[in-house]
């Protein structure tokens, strides 16, 4: 959602996938080091491993939330559009 309102100013590589292959997905967005994404120095010495450990920590709450909502049946109708 930052993405597409510019909050945010550039993209990710998710685009691909949302914009031509209709797929859903989650996207994640590093913004410490932003100077040397996709160059020669995007590379493990320029890595920030608290973003790692972010990572980890949000696809793990990710995986609860949503084993919790499809614990209790898929959802039908409007909320399954959500």
């Amino acid at each position: 959602v930052f993405f597409q309102t510019g909050i945010i100013p550039g993209d990710t590589d998710y685009r691909i996938y949302r914009d031509f292959g209709n797929l859903p997905g989650v996207d994640f967005a590093v913004t410490a080091n932003d100077y040397v994404y996709h160059t020669m120095r995007d590379d493990l010495a320029h890595m920030d491993f608290r973003s790692v450990q972010r990572y980890g920590e949000t696809a793990t709450e990710l995986v609860r939330g949503m084993t919790a909502a499809l614990s209790q049946g898929r959802p039908e109708g409007p909320e399954a559009e959500e």
